[in-house]
């Protein structure tokens, strides 16, 4: 494999994309720096097999890039990393232009991600009718849920419709799974009214709206802030993941209380997580 970094004008941005795109490479970042060899320069990585990255090279260098003046290009074994946080180019929060290419990631949906939501929703619907906090904390952990919200917060703050369509599809999409599963493993297993009974009329929805809410702007505070959001992400989980399951262990119950209740359980949180998104996504642009 192949490391490449270069600095280019910004103005040939989807040029250089589109080069990359077309000669499969991947792993690609895009960064604004604070100081730069170029005027309105922006560093672009990304990785490639060996004959790709020549095949890129050769077409970068076509358009003039690497010559002097005109941006810089570097080609490395994979294993060498660069990172402009590191190096002290780039300030540890995000520019636009890297959120929306990380966005663009997120909506992205694979097989493995398709996998873990399974997994995950096998996982919570055990947790929910064992009531097992350690069951339901580990779905939580597994469920690949974040990015889906994160990624349409982002399309709303840049105020791009395709990427927030693309956002909140994935994010409906991960959603029906959890419901269609979850109806599917009530069948296997017995649902005691009571465990539905708990979580839907004992547990004041008030209290899972502030934590979605909650939840949503910590997100976006750390996505944009340029920091890790693990964490973060287990929060925006359970805000979705478990509403989900239950609402699709209600409707194998047939019982219309409790299928209003987790539907409605459902849309506030889905719709808070988003709006939670937006501020906290929102406030961090600004500073910058």
């Amino acid at each position: 494999m192949r490391y490449i970094k270069m600095i280019i004008p910004k103005n040939l941005l989807d040029d250089v994309e589109r080069i990359l795109k077309d000669n499969n490479a991947y792993s690609i970042s895009v960064v604004e720096p604070i100081r730069c060899s170029i005027k309105d320069g922006v560093i672009i990585t990304c990785n490639a097999k060996p004959k790709d990255a020549e095949k890129i090279i050769i077409k970068l260098r076509e358009l003039g890039l690497g010559e002097k003046g005109y941006g810089s290009l570097i080609m490395m074994p994979a294993n060498i990393t660069f990172s402009c946080r590191d190096e002290g180019l780039s300030d540890t929060k995000l520019s636009k232009l890297e959120l929306f290419y990380k966005a663009q990631d997120m909506v992205k949906i694979s097989e493995k991600t398709i996998i873990k939501v399974v997994l995950a929703t096998i996982m919570g619907v055990i947790g929910l009718l064992e009531n097992s906090i350690p069951t339901l904390i580990g779905a939580m952990i597994i469920a690949p849920l974040v990015d889906t919200v994160m990624a349409s917060a982002i399309g709303s703050v840049l105020k791009s419709k395709e990427l927030f369509i693309k956002g909140m599809a994935k994010e409906l999409f991960f959603v029906f799974i959890i419901i269609f599963l979850s109806f599917l493993l009530a069948y296997i297993f017995h649902v005691p009214e009571k465990t539905l009974k708990i979580y839907l009329e004992e547990s004041p929805l008030l209290f899972s709206a502030i934590v979605a809410l909650v939840a949503g702007i910590s997100g976006g505070l750390s996505i944009a802030g340029g920091k890790e959001y693990e964490m973060i992400g287990v929060t925006i989980d359970v805000s979705i993941l478990l509403p989900s399951i239950l609402f699709g262990l209600s409707l194998a119950t047939l019982n219309e209380h409790y299928i209003l209740l987790s539907f409605i359980l459902l849309v506030i949180n889905i719709i808070l997580l988003d709006v939670g998104g937006y501020i906290g996504i929102s406030y961090m642009i600004k500073r910058s």
